[in-house]
This record gives C-alpha cells, structure tokens and sequence, in this order.
C-alpha cells in the first residue's frame, strides 16, 4: 500500500519513471501560436515526483557506502592531524615559557573510526532508553538519533563529546517532532546545564542544514500492514509479524540503513524478514502487490528483491545490531579524554593565545567581517 510520502517500489526512482500528469496543448511554439494549418489538441506527459522524493532527506541526505566511509575517515584524519599540532605548539608554548609539559599526553592512541562509531552506538541506544521511559511515539526518538547520526558525519567525537550532542539532539527532535518540553524542565529531568545543551544548538541545527524534516520507516511499515490484510487468513500471524517488524526498524537505526535506503525499502524488507521468522507467507503479498503481470514481477525480482536482501545483510551482519558493551564503551572514553585538543581547553596556553590573537584582530580590522579567518567557527570553544 503506497502512503501518502513514499514509493513503495523499492527503486530509486527517477523523475521520469514517477507519476505523470497530461498536459493539453496545441501543436505551436512556446507561446501557443500555431505555425500553420489550424489548431489540433496534443497531449504531453509530464512526469511528477513522487512526494518523498521532493523531501531534503531524499535530495540531501542519500549516500553510497563508501562515500560514508570516505567522509567519517577524513574527518577523523583531520582532527587526529590538527591535535598532534595543537599538542606540540602547546608544548612549545610551555617549553618558552618555562612550564612543566608532564601534564600533557604522550604517545596517544588516537580513536579510530570503528571506535567513534562504537561509542556513538552506546550513546544512540542511551537516546532510545530514554524515550522508551517518556513513553513517546518511536518516530520522536528516531528523529533525534539520526539527528545525532547525521551531526557526526561531519564532526567527530573528538571535538562534541556524544553526550552533550546527544542530548541538544533529543531537546530539538521534541520541539521539531511537537512533543515541547522546555528548557528548564528537560535540564533538570537529565540532571545537565541548560547552557550547555543551548550552547550546541546553533551548531547542530546548522550542521543539519536546518533540515529538520525526517522520514522513518514506521508510517509505510503500518501501511504494508494494512495492505497485507487484503491476502492474509491470519490475522494474529500478521500482527506479530508486524510488532516484530517495528522492532527490527528500531535495530535498524543504529545501522547505516537510514542513508543507504528509502524508508518504505527498510519498512518492506522488516515485514519480509519478520514474516521469515514468524513462517508467514510474504511470497503470497509479493506475487498479489509486485507480482501482478509479468513486467512487475521481473522488476520485482531484477529491483526490489535485491534491495531487500541488501538490507536484509545488513541487519544481521552489522554489528551495530548489538548493543555496545558498557565496559567497552567507558574504555574507549578514557580515551577520549586523553584526546582532548588543547586548542578547546581555556586553560591552555594554546587556547589563550588565539584568543588573544582573534581579539587583536578584531580591533585592527572591524570591518572586515566576512573573512573566515578573522572569525571565532562555532563550536570552537570549549
């Protein structure tokens, strides 16, 4: 059953390959003069976008693979290389100056992708736990973990410590998901500084490109349920493949599933791994929704069928799946600590001195303030 903001094909679809509405026209110019003879009524096709995919997460938010390796191993590459030189300026710094440098760390074990990811897992299902305990709709907390997911896709851990982006991400996904609470509330409930979930707002809402919008795979997973009536003689069967479904979208957050895919793709493939698990027969939906000549069912299987058995892969293989052990994610923390870039730390020399620097800078060129360099970047400070 198509909903109202997804195609249910299963296909990356193409603006020609979507709806099309018929225009009625004559066979002149642009202008509608004819050129010659009298006026005949032609009729043009033009194709129309399905609504989902004239949605920022469709146009914006879409990603290969490995352009989401590429990208979250740059920026860890980057930022490991900007704190080996903060640390050294900083140890010449004290060095100049006379100070001890015991303090600062050495031969640091600088965290690898495979450990941002794991701490940003433990983190995300500390989102879900929360919400759970809200007792607020599962799309609520979804939006505020892939908030979380797309604010590290261009940050690293390194920088925002997940906790704090963590929860400046959960106080906009209420606001934006129309479940308000207010500041003061939502600080005292999770015992944290109101300034410090403020002060990441601007940063996280830009990082977004004030995108807030976010399509899950609930809505469309409810209407293949609905859909899946019109050939079903169990009921109680379908239900629990349904109820299991909702369980393997809310495993599926924690995956890559959400930039790889279309929501109804990750709704459809649930409903079919559940109806696996649960000996219900899929096949008979299939053959009755994607099946019903012999043009859709070769696009089924040449289309749909492989995108499901790709997402299918990777709920069981990933493993995201599992939730992250506690001591694993308190050594990877220890970690983190120790790298702390000493550019973020007030109580640097290094810190001191750019500030210094910026507010010199400020008073000899006021007007200059279009140029990047003479700016403090959000975020910056500690």
């Amino acid at each position: 059953m198509a909903t109202q903001s997804e195609n249910t094909n299963g296909t990356h679809t193409e603006p020609g390959l979507g709806a099309t509405a018929t225009v009625v026209g004559t066979n002149g110019d642009a202008n509608g003069t004819v050129a010659s003879g009298g006026e005949t009524t032609q009729k043009e096709t033009v194709p129309l976008k399905q609504l989902y995919e004239q949605s920022t997460q469709f146009n914006h938010w879409r990603y290969a693979q490995q352009q989401l390796d590429d990208m979250r191993s740059k920026v860890n590459q980057e930022v490991v290389s900007s704190i080996r030189q903060n640390l050294e300026e900083e140890s010449d710094l004290r060095t100049t100056q006379g100070l001890s440098i015991d303090d600062l760390p050495q031969d640091l074990k600088y965290l690898t992708v495979e450990d941002e990811l794991t701490l940003l897992g433990f983190y995300e299902r500390r989102i879900v736990k929360i919400f759970q305990y809200w007792k607020l709709p599962s799309y609520v907390m979804a939006t505020a973990v892939v908030y979380m997911k797309r604010f590290f896709l261009e940050n690293t851990v390194m920088d925002h410590h997940p906790k704090d982006v963590m929860l400046t991400c959960m106080f906009l996904a209420r606001k934006t998901e129309n479940y308000l609470m207010s500041i003061d509330d939502f600080s005292k409930v999770l015992k944290s500084p109101a300034e410090s979930i403020l002060q990441l707002e601007f940063l996280v809402c830009k990082t977004l490109r004030f995108h807030f919008t976010i399509h899950h795979p609930y809505r469309p997973c409810l209407g293949f349920y609905f859909d899946m009536q019109a050939v079903t003689e169990n009921m109680s069967k379908l239900q629990k493949v349904y109820e299991r479904a909702l369980l393997l979208i809310d495993t599926a957050l924690h995956t890559d599933l959400c930039f790889l895919y279309q929501p109804s793709q990750i709704a459809l493939a649930t409903m079919r791994i559940a109806s696996k698990e649960e000996a219900y027969d899929f096949e008979r939906y299939a053959k009755y929704k994607f099946k019903s000549n012999e043009s859709a069912a070769q696009k089924y299987t040449s289309q749909l069928l492989p995108i499901l058995e790709a997402i299918e892969k990777v709920l069981k293989e990933d493993r995201r799946c599992v939730e992250v052990d506690k001591l694993v994610a308190t050594e990877i923390d220890k970690r983190l600590k120790m790298c702390k870039d000493p550019a973020r730390n007030p109580d640097s020399l290094l810190f001191m001195k750019r500030k210094r620097g910026e507010a010199a800078g400020d008073d000899d060129d006021d007007d200059d303030d279009g140029n990047p360099d003479k700016r403090v970047k959000l975020g910056d400070s500690a």
